[in-house]
């Protein structure tokens, strides 16, 4: 009858014995967006249940505009012992408007010892568009985990930086992962820099990897076509290797 009700009846159940019915009010809580669940399901990113805190954490991002201290608790979870914990963490830092506040935190986790928290880190600043952000992304292009440097590639891909282009051909040229070489031969076609297109075509030519030649020889299709017809560059549909839209 009244629209608090069941906001209260769901905060309520936050706090029941049995995780599933936890899960599930934070969930509707989520759904729901009212701004008076912030508090209930900050405290639930402490559960002790992995998928109430999934749950909770992907609710606030729902719930409107977050204060930097409910930010921080979102970025604790990025160490989260769970992946598919942290994963959500950084999918919802990376929805919010600004996670600039939140770098000198992230910064220190790029040094963490799990490659995977590494990589949520890298994650959850995908729509940062920061001089220092690129900056210490780009030294993850060296990170010892592929994985990483995949994240790397598709955050750095993403951020619109002309600087970029030179890192990501540099990296083209001396990356032994097939699955990191496929992934800047994906962004790559975001660019519409000309200077890129020889090491592509080596690559397209070249690679060892049947896969990321195919991948590489249609970017390279892509960039003519758009250059010939005086448009920009257009997404390419995916193509084996499955180059990520956002991350692997």
């Amino acid at each position: 009858s009244s629209p608090q009700r069941p906001v209260e009846t769901l905060l309520s159940l936050l706090h029941d014995r049995d995780a599933v019915s936890r899960r599930t009010a934070a969930e509707a809580l989520g759904k729901i967006g009212n701004p008076q669940a912030v508090a209930g399901l900050v405290v639930s990113l402490g559960d002790q249940s992995p998928i109430v805190r999934e749950a909770s954490v992907r609710s606030l991002g729902g719930v409107g505009p977050l204060d930097i201290a409910t930010r921080v608790h979102i970025a604790g979870l990025l160490v989260d012992p769970v992946q598919a914990v942290r994963t959500a963490a950084a999918e919802t830092l990376a929805s919010l408007d600004s996670t600039k506040d939140l770098w000198p935190m992230a910064m220190a986790q790029l040094a963490h010892a799990d490659p995977e928290v590494r990589r949520a880190v890298i994650q959850a600043f995908e729509s940062s568009e920061s001089p220092e952000v690129v900056r210490a992304l780009a030294d993850r292009l060296h990170d010892p985990d592929p994985q990483v440097r995949r994240a790397a590639v598709a955050v750095l891909g993403e951020s619109g930086d002309s600087k970029v282009v030179g890192l990501l051909r540099e990296q083209l040229m001396a990356e032994s992962s097939s699955s990191v070489r496929g992934e800047i031969a994906y962004r790559l076609q975001f660019f519409s820099e000309g200077e890129f297109e020889e090491g592509l075509g080596f690559v397209a030519s070249h690679d060892e990897s049947a896969q990321v030649r195919r991948w590489a020889d249609q970017t390279l299709r892509g960039l003519r076509g758009a250059r010939d017809s005086g448009s920009r560059p257009q997404p390419i549909p995916p193509a084996v290797p499955e180059p990520s839209d956002r991350y692997p």
